[in-house]
């Protein structure tokens, strides 16, 4: 196995959506109050925030949220499945006041490299993906999860690839480079130990009886002499991200921004699981109203023409949804779900047939127009399994997925037919002239409407009309009209 692990120092910022000059995050503890992320270039993480406010009175103080870092963690996860089927990520606490958290998130890629062109090629995607996804981070490549963890804390970018190289690189690193426990940092640092690898060259029977098994059992994990049994993750059955804004959006313009970051996320889980959407509900909640009473949250169920996974496509159509309505109250967060998926049709190209990109672009047209107009607005001629003619069609929304092969009749197993229809059938006076072909119809017995007609062709001055006899009225009528 070959680790990925991806250190996040900036994620509880990031995870609001904030990424300003003028924004930090703070954690508490009592009445100890911290910076954690936010405006690095100006203020160290870890500094007091009294000492901030005296310092910057401008710069503007967000409480951590954990659920929205968990959240952001699990669609950072879902973008690197492309990367390899094993992934552990996790959000590590510090006991210490004035101490940060730290978010990792490991992607074993030694099944993946031979797929992206070697190991090279696949870090050099890493990277461009991981600030598109808006993070900045720092990776390390290891054996071993721990290792992989170590490296990227340090900085040390330079791949290793093979376990038994391990004791070297970490040779001259810091005691402070292993994410020990400050008393047990404290008491080797007593008896005059500096680096990892002088830690590392004492036996292992002194040091767990000294510091605990689980002291040793790290350092085993750690140069991959034990294996490391931690879950791995694995995505959701259902689709579900929650955004909380930083202040209230009294326009549809302005949630466009964190709109694109959600389908962006959405996108990755959707390709991740090999699959695609045709429904998902957008729900906006607004607080209270001026009045005081709370507003009720407002729900937008969206519905794509076909099925996909396309983030572009997705937030095409919200912002179609969006412009053409009034918000009835400021918003103060958004919810983007998605329950059923459905395989998106997976066309294969062809260098003298455009018919897939026409497909594509009637589409976005139809989403277009359910978008501005409204589902009841647009409609589609659909299938119905019964013999009658004038039955066997109605009207069905564009948005609404087609029905199973099994439901609608055959076209290629019936006789040719007109697509105009007379609605009633009118009455002929007399037999019609030059009447060719035969095909006789009957049903509807059991809804109260039994038909027994014995349809035909007839050509009368160039026109081809569809004309049949009932048999048990013996008279003729006109159904239909070939153009």
């Amino acid at each position: 196995m070959l680790w990925l692990c991806l250190h996040l120092p900036q994620f509880a910022i990031e995870a609001l959506g904030e990424r300003g000059r003028d924004h930090v995050v703070t954690g508490r503890r009592g009445a100890r109050r911290w910076v954690i992320a936010g405006a690095a270039d100006r203020i160290a993480p870890g500094t007091d925030w009294g000492t901030v406010q005296t310092l910057h009175p401008e710069i503007r103080a967000v409480e951590r949220r954990l659920r929205a870092e968990r959240d952001a963690m699990v669609a950072l996860a879902a973008w690197a499945y492309r990367y390899g089927s094993e992934l552990v990520w996790e959000i590590i606490e510090s006991d210490l006041d004035y101490g940060l958290p730290c978010a990792l998130l490991w992607v074993d890629i030694g099944a993946s490299l031979k797929l992206f062109g070697g190991l090279d090629a696949l870090l050099a995607e890493v990277d461009a993906g991981l600030v598109d996804s808006g993070h900045v981070g720092r990776r390390g490549v290891a054996p071993t999860l721990e290792a992989a963890a170590v490296l990227a804390r340090s900085g040390l970018g330079e791949p290793v690839r093979d376990a038994a190289e391990l004791p070297a690189v970490l040779d001259g690193l810091p005691l402070a480079a292993l994410p020990l426990e400050p008393k047990v940092q404290d008491a080797l640092k007593a008896v005059g130990l500096s680096t990892v690898g002088e830690l590392l060259k004492l036996p292992a029977a002194p040091l767990a009886k000294r510091h605990g098994p689980a002291f040793t059992l790290y350092l085993d994990r750690l140069l991959g002499r034990r294996p490391d049994i931690r879950p791995r993750f694995r995505l959701p059955p259902k689709y579900q991200r929650r955004f909380d804004l930083m202040g209230e959006v009294e326009h549809s313009e302005g949630l466009l921004f964190p709109l694109q970051r959600m389908t962006r996320e959405l996108g990755h889980f959707l390709k991740a699981r090999d699959t695609g959407l045709q429904a998902f509900r957008l729900t906006l909640s607004h607080g209270r109203a001026s009045g005081g009473k709370i507003q009720p949250d407002t729900l937008l169920d969206l519905r794509l023409a076909s099925p996909a996974r396309d983030a572009e496509r997705l937030l095409r159509v919200l912002r179609e949804r969006l412009g053409r309505l009034p918000l009835p109250a400021p918003v103060r967060s958004l919810k983007l779900s998605a329950e059923q998926f459905i395989e998106p049709p997976t066309g294969q190209g062809d260098l003298f047939d455009g018919r897939a990109g026409d497909d594509e672009a009637w589409s976005q047209l139809v989403e277009k127009l359910i978008a501005r107009l409204g589902a009841d607005a647009v409609t589609a001629l659909g299938l119905i399994a019964d013999h009658r003619p004038e039955r066997s069609w109605r009207l069905r929304a564009c948005d609404a997925p087609p029905p199973s092969p099994a439901a609608v009749p055959s076209l290629s197993a019936l006789p040719p037919r007109p697509i105009w229809l007379i609605d009633p059938p009118q009455p002929l006076p007399s037999v019609p002239a030059r009447i060719a072909g035969f095909e006789r119809l009957e049903g509807g017995w059991w809804d109260g409407d039994d038909v027994q007609r014995d349809y035909y062709r007839s050509e009368v001055q160039g026109s081809g009309l569809w004309v049949y006899r009932d048999r048990r009225s013996e008279g003729w009528f006109l159904h239909g009209v070939w153009a």
